[in-house]
């Protein structure tokens, strides 16, 4: 389900060049409030809606980081907490505490990654909008723009038929 609410349309088109034409029309109409649905990814629909970049990379930052610090702090923890002083060797010893905090570093990266994935893309998600269209699945496109405006709606439902929708269904 998607976070807008209200009064909206969906515009569906029949190919790539045609959906490009309509998100810059769109645009050029002052319009930022709308989805786009592709049966694949594309890069071409990335570069013309110019989002930012995904913020997915801050999480696996910060999950590597907290890995990082983990496998330090649990393996320096366990020895202070109980020392066992062996033929008069350093109780902090580098490399197999590295070791662990090397693997916790990629699992908790690894993790908040999905995490930061599964958050960012709004998954999962249970229902599609009302107006979703079948062929959407397929081989079409569709754009959806929120709005509570009537009017300010059949303007660009005007502006999508002019870009070359070749079907538009409302949701009242």
């Amino acid at each position: 389900m998607s976070k807008y609410k209200g009064r909206n349309i969906m515009a569906v088109f029949p190919a790539m060049d045609v959906l490009i034409d309509g998100i810059k029309q769109l645009q050029a109409a002052g319009h930022e409030n709308f989805l786009v649905y592709s049966p694949l990814p594309h890069h071409e629909v990335e570069r013309a809606l110019k989002r930012p970049k995904s913020p997915v990379r801050v999480f696996t930052l910060v999950g590597a980081l907290t890995g990082f610090c983990t496998g330090w702090g649990l393996t320096i923890y366990s020895v202070t907490s109980y020392p066992l002083i062996v033929g008069g060797k350093p109780l902090i010893s580098m490399p197999p505490f590295g070791v662990l905090a090397y693997i916790l570093t990629i699992l908790f990266g690894a993790l908040a990654t999905m995490l930061g994935f599964l958050i960012n893309a709004r998954l999962p998600q249970l229902r599609l909008a009302a107006e979703y269209d079948e062929r959407i699945s397929n081989d079409h496109y569709g754009i959806q723009i929120f709005t509570e405006d009537t009017a300010l709606l059949t303007k660009f439902e005007k502006v999508m038929v002019k870009a070359g929708a070749i079907d538009i269904k409302k949701k009242k």
